[in-house]
């Protein structure tokens, strides 16, 4: 079939990656227009493109500006491949990130290392640093998971005690789910991304930053010396009310910030934390930069200086978040249990890692193409990260927020991971399906997967879910990550290498799904029309039926219940129940595709940690689930 592009469009295409055909979740081929295909590139390469002598300039610069050698090497297992260079390099050597030097051999234009080299990220560095690259030594296969084990998750602000809430829930509260998960033989604790957050954002999936975290969920009984009173809750507790829980925590958290300043011993121990992470200095300035100064740093006068005061309230929250957090998830491995965390895809487009290296980002935003659900695309407003240049500093900002998570995270789900392989970009002002796949460099991602894996003795999680391409979970399973599986309809058991979940903070609920709540929604949303709505009834009513006769079931709850069962006796990895499904809710902690329009992120459950933990039918019903995990009665 000839090309429905012109020649120097499509050879522009091949030379910068971006994927002109892909198979739609319909399964038929689609190809992307010539202009949006015009429009991505200009995003990616940041040239103009409206004539054929841009595009020829282009193609002229791009084949210019390939190196001689790779800006990036993996040596998988530690053994580099023989590494081309050019007739003129004569001598190459190995830093190791420790900075010791091991000398490499240079002969027919090919540089080999007669060694292994160690784990880790090292340069290879040709003719006395002429040139540069980055080698990452990877272990070819991720840290095992903990296969065989059964998890409990909640969004943390969802978790609340009866007398003690402040209006979201917190690390206290994360751990009272930890402790009721030990009560009844659950090792995993999930929860949603724990990561820093703008005032106004209530999505955990649009961070600040994803390399700091929230200090709304501060225990405030584990800060040191602290004296004040805990923020009353106003308002419908089923709700979080972030303007209002926001700013009482945010008000006493500046209060103990001063307190610190004044303190010492304290401001010490701040300062030792910031030693170690000299990061969260610039961090903290630039969200004091925000406090004063809006969120859009775009618009920033020149040579805004940020408030002292600001600034030490922004260390001191994260030197106890980060303390706080460390000393959960060291209490956790020490009884066997592990903290699940999910790492989102993208930084919200204001957020210090996008102002940290505003160059990294492309003039576009991540999305997804039309599929069953959303015929009309989606864009997540999560600024693209340009390929070539991620590579030029070793994809520093994706090993940063990797790191982030396993800093504490014994388990870690990777927010669509597809994205390792490709991403869909919707060019600024453009609809989302006028946007094109633009590869990424998978080897070199799944390396550095691989790496921070083992040195945080961390399992990794690839939500595949959706349409995938089959090299993703050719990629998962060659480096031991798992995937994904979900099993409302109970239908397919999953596999060895997946962790299965009944529901998803993306999914309606069980008792949700079951009354086709999520279908009255998305009809009343535009989303469905009476026709579609009707379909989507008649084949719930169908998968309904089938699933109360595999089981000999009848109503939600004990066909819940024999799923919950169900799932725990496969052979996954990982089963993790949703206490939104055990607490049968049938509001949504999201509903994709919208923001204003639905009062997404803020459900907290109806009952409280300590009322679950007392509830004699509660943890039975848990221990039952537990003990048919791990092969016993039940």
């Amino acid at each position: 079939m000839s090309s429905p592009y012109r020649e120097p469009v499509a050879r522009l295409a091949r030379l910068a990656g971006v994927t002109t055909d892909w198979v739609d979740a319909w399964g038929g081929e689609q190809q992307v227009a010539e202009p949006d295909l015009l429009a991505v590139l200009e995003a990616l390469l940041g040239v103009p493109l409206g004539t054929e002598s841009d595009i020829e300039a282009a193609i002229r610069d791009g084949e210019a500006d390939q190196p001689d050698i790779s800006p990036v090497l993996v040596a998988w297992d530690g053994s580099l491949r023989p590494v081309p260079v050019p007739a003129r390099v004569t001598e190459a050597a190995i830093v190791l990130e420790s900075g010791d030097e091991l000398r490499a051999t240079v002969l027919d234009g090919e540089v080999t290392v007669p060694s292994v080299l160690p784990l880790g990220y090292h340069r290879l560095v040709v003719d006395g640093g002429e040139q540069a690259s980055h080698v990452f030594a990877a272990p070819r296969e991720a840290h095992p998971a903990p296969y065989g084990a059964l998890g409990l998750i909640s969004p943390i602000y969802s978790l609340r005690y009866g007398d003690a809430d402040v209006g979201v829930g917190g690390l206290a509260e994360l751990r009272g789910l930890a402790d009721l998960c030990e009560s009844v033989g659950i090792s995993v604790v999930g929860t949603l991304p724990l990561l820093a957050a703008f005032p106004d954002e209530p999505s955990p999936y649009a961070p600040a930053s994803r390399r700091a975290w929230n200090e709304l969920f501060i225990d405030f009984s584990l800060i040191p010396e602290w004296e004040g009173a805990l923020p009353v809750p106003a308002g419908d507790p089923r709700w979080v009310d972030y303007d209002a829980t926001g700013h009482d925590i945010r008000s006493r958290l500046a209060a103990y910030s001063a307190f610190v300043s004044r303190t010492p011993r304290l401001r010490e121990e701040v300062d030792r934390f910031l030693d170690q992470e000299p990061e969260m200095r610039r961090y903290a300035e630039f969200r004091a930069r925000t406090d004063e100064h809006g969120q859009d740093w775009r618009a920033w006068q020149k040579g805004v200086v940020a408030d002292p005061e600001r600034v030490a309230y922004h260390e001191t929250a994260q030197w106890l978040m980060s303390d706080q957090l460390s000393m959960l998830s060291t209490d956790l491995r020490r009884r066997g249990q592990f903290l699940y965390l999910d790492l989102p895809i993208g930084c919200h487009p204001d957020g210090y890692d996008i102002w940290d290296d505003p160059e990294l980002f492309a003039p576009a935003s991540l999305g997804a193409p039309p599929d069953t659900l959303f015929v009309g695309g989606q864009d997540w407003g999560l600024p693209a990260s340009i390929p070539d240049r991620s590579r030029l500093d070793g994809h520093a900002n994706f090993r940063k927020a990797i790191r982030q998570q396993l800093s504490v995270a014994g388990l870690l789900r990777i927010d669509h991971v597809m994205g390792i392989h490709r991403t869909w970009w919707v060019p600024r002002g453009a609809a989302p399906t006028q946007g094109a796949y633009v590869a990424q460099p998978t080897e070199e991602l799944f390396a550095v997967i691989c790496i921070e894996s083992w040195r945080a003795e961390a399992g990794v999680v690839g939500e595949n879910l959706g349409t995938v391409p089959p090299e993703i979970n050719e990629g998962l399973a060659d480096h031991r990550l798992l995937g994904m599986a979900m099993a409302q309809d109970g239908k397919t058991p999953p596999k060895a290498t997946d962790l299965v979940a009944l529901s998803s903070h993306d999914t309606p609920a069980f008792p949700a799904w079951w009354n086709g709540n999520d279908v009255d929604d998305l009809l009343d949303l535009g989303v469905f029309d009476e026709e579609r709505a009707h379909d989507e009834r008649w084949e719930r009513g169908e998968a309904i039926a089938a699933l109360e006769q595999r089981f000999g079931t009848e109503g939600p709850i004990a066909t819940r219940d024999a799923l919950m069962h169900w799932m725990a006796g496969t052979d996954a990895a990982v089963a993790l129940l949703n206490l939104d499904d055990l607490l049968m809710e049938e509001r949504r902690q999201n509903i994709p595709g919208t923001h204003m329009e639905r009062p997404n992120w803020r459900v907290r459950h109806d009952v409280p940690l300590d009322t679950m933990a007392s509830d004699e039918q509660f943890t039975s019903r848990l221990s039952s689930i537990a003990r048919e995990r791990t092969g016993g009665d039940g």
